[in-house]
């Protein structure tokens, strides 16, 4: 009886070998498999290079954002004329009328993030209505009317017009700007 006990065992020792060996080879890919693991986790989501890539991506996903508004935006500003002399006969006649919210249409939108009025033309409201409160508008309208163009202060989506005194020296200036996403002039000061 000992020597099939002593078999039995043999055969027994031989299993567990072998289940050992695969116990050993599973732990260690278990082992791999959570080094690994912690390994991809914390490079992908908890470094400090994870976290700086989650931050760029969400700052350019905000920036994205913020220009496809902007873009939207200026695309619908379409008040105002294919040249700057017509844009300026569209003003003065919104004058005449005394439309002053039609008139201030023709402004260019603030475009200064960093201004309280960024992407409105709240400054130009205000000021053409007490313009037209103090009864200031027909002044506004002569200006606007004597203006002409100057060639050599304009270039290509700037144009200038100049109101000269008597010495040739400008006494007031109207700088339209050419909205390109509107492909309309817009009056840029004055």
């Amino acid at each position: 009886m000992d020597n099939q006990n002593s078999s039995n065992s043999a055969n027994n020792a031989g299993w567990w070998n072998k289940y050992s060996y695969a116990k050993h080879v599973a732990i260690f890919f278990g082992v791999l498999l959570i080094v690994g693991g912690g390994y991809f986790v914390w490079g992908n989501y908890f470094s400090t290079n994870a976290r700086l890539a989650r931050q760029q991506q969400a700052q350019y996903e905000k920036y994205a954002a913020w220009e496809n508004d902007f873009n939207k935006i200026m695309t619908e500003d379409n008040y105002g004329g294919k040249t700057p002399e017509e844009t300026l006969k569209m003003f003065v006649d919104a004058l005449k009328q005394g439309d002053t919210d039609l008139a201030a249409k023709y402004f260019y939108l603030e475009t200064d993030t960093k201004d309280p009025n960024f992407m409105t033309r709240n400054k130009w409201i205000e000021g053409l209505k007490a313009a037209k409160e103090d009864g200031a508008l027909p002044g506004i309208i002569e200006i606007v009317e004597k203006a002409k163009f100057d060639s050599k202060s304009s270039w290509a989506e700037s144009a200038w017009f100049s109101v000269l005194n008597k010495d040739g020296i400008a006494d007031y200036t109207i700088i339209l700007k050419l909205n390109t996403f509107s492909n309309t002039w817009k009056i840029e000061s004055m």
